[in-house]
């Protein structure tokens, strides 16, 4: 019978109940009969409960359990790629250092290859000058080569002679800069032009011109094109033994082979327009010894053939120039070493009212110049500079300006007259141009008569150019 619960409708049958079987099943007891002959149900559901508090109990600690040993295992996988990741790092680093030490090893290499190449040159231009080597000299029977102060300048006869006045000495190394634009290739081609016929400068005082011999000049122009230079010097007569270079140069080797092979004397001078252009680097030390000791042995070879050369080397002026002071040697882009080895050092450098300064800084076997020389670039008949007159240095540079816009820059009379005029070239003067051009006036006769503010080689190029065009407009009439 069931059970009474003092109650006063008896509770249903608690087997009918629907937690309690839940229970039951949760523990899925297999022998139930436990329960159905139990005389007292709140036992079994004492039961019930343990087991079920047990059951969430076991899987509560089967879940955390497996979430530790998952998280282990993830930890475990995520330091293993950051150790794979540290380890490709360190191999890429490795490989990168191991490329490094083997170009730095190629590099030396290449070093010791290139010092041994020119070691061996070295010895084969040592071994064909048929000099005796050091113990070989001890076998020759010892001349003297000393004798009495005055017996060994009276034995000899050679007196120093000179170029340009009294400014650069025959077989020589003279070295001109200044600032760009200034008028260096100008001076270079006007000094080359009057050493080759032998004539007056033009741009010394007329007491210091002094007569010598034409001589063979070479031109080496770094600066300047075919063209250009042809435009320089339409209209006057050049020289027959004045040579320019018609392939561009590269490196120094090639520049003193092509020397050496083009000197023909007695008396050479070989003026190179601009070293900067071969050498970049020639403000750096090792550079400039290299230049130097590679003229020299070019004279010294062409000496012992009775050729004497004179170098007159062009180059800038360096990054600090300030043209409002007086000119100094440090001024050289390559400062002390070039003048180091020069025999003389010349300022071309910018003056008052647009003149060109012309200054010495060395001299060596001459009385200095205290004065500067003004000079003054012209365009006419052809492009040159003219003496003006002699003045202190300090007379001579541009005025620095309090505030506001120089007055004066480096800016050469070259580029513009500077006169007011015609700012612009419309299609009527170019017409007059061509049509002056076509009765024989020169360049400089049309900027003057047409009061133009263009310059002789801006007309030129126009009136080519226009020229150009009605060649093909001709021949179409013609035909």
């Amino acid at each position: 019978m069931p059970v009474s619960l003092g109650v006063a409708n008896p509770a249903p049958n608690i087997y009918d109940n629907q937690l309690f079987n839940y229970i039951i099943q949760i523990m899925k007891f297999k022998d139930l009969k436990f329960f159905e002959n139990s005389e007292n149900p709140w036992k079994a559901i004492g039961f019930g409960a343990i087991a079920a508090a047990t059951t969430a109990l076991v899987t509560y600690g089967v879940k955390t359990g497996w979430n530790y040993v998952t998280s282990l295992f993830q930890t475990k996988a995520a330091k293993d790629l950051e150790d794979k990741k540290l380890k490709n790092a360190k191999a890429l680093e490795k490989e990168r250092t191991k490329q490094h030490k083997k170009r730095l090893k190629d590099k030396e290499r290449h070093q010791r290859q290139m010092w041994e190449m020119r070691e061996e040159q070295r010895q084969k231009r040592s071994e064909s000058s048929q000099q005796p080597t050091t113990d070989q000299a001890f076998e020759v029977p010892y001349v003297s080569k000393v004798a009495p102060f005055k017996e060994s300048l009276e034995n000899d006869t050679r007196e120093l002679e000179w170029l340009v006045g009294k400014k650069i000495e025959v077989g020589g190394r003279c070295l001109i800069y200044g600032p760009a634009g200034v008028g260096k290739s100008a001076f270079a081609l006007q000094t080359a032009i009057h050493i080759a016929g032998g004539t007056e400068y033009g741009f010394l005082p007329s007491e210091e011109e002094n007569q010598h011999e034409a001589q063979q000049v070479i031109l080496i122009d770094l600066e300047m094109s075919a063209a250009e230079q042809k435009e320089r010097t339409r209209g006057i007569t050049i020289p027959d033994n004045l040579l320019r270079n018609t392939e561009p140069i590269y490196n120094l080797d090639e520049l003193f082979r092509m020397i050496e092979q083009e000197s023909h004397g007695p008396k050479v001078t070989v003026i190179i327009d601009n070293i900067r252009k071969l050498e970049e680097e020639m403000s750096q030390t090792n550079q400039v010894n290299e230049y130097f000791s590679k003229l020299e042995q070019t004279q010294e070879r062409l000496a012992a053939k009775g050729i004497i050369v004179t170098f007159i080397t062009i180059t800038h002026t360096g990054k600090d120039f300030d043209m409002y002071k007086p000119v100094q040697l440090s001024d050289i882009a390559g400062g002390a070493d070039l003048a180091r080895f020069s025999t003389s050092v010349y300022a071309l450098v910018p003056g008052r009212d647009g003149n060109v300064v012309f200054k010495a800084l060395k001299q060596r076997n001459t009385a200095r110049m205290e004065d500067v020389y003004v000079l003054r670039i012209k365009e006419s008949p052809n492009l040159h500079l003219d003496f003006v007159c002699t003045s202190k240095d300090g007379d001579a540079l541009p005025v620095k300006p309090k505030g506001g816009k120089a007055s004066n820059t480096s800016k050469s009379t070259t580029d513009e007259p500077k006169k007011k005029g015609n700012t612009k070239v419309d299609e009527d003067d170019i017409e007059k141009m061509v049509a002056l051009s076509d009765q024989g006036k020169t360049y400089a006769d049309i900027v003057k008569e047409l009061n133009l503010q263009i310059g002789e080689h801006q007309v030129g190029r126009i009136v080519r150019a226009e020229k150009a065009k009605q060649k093909p407009e001709g021949g179409n009439q013609a035909a």
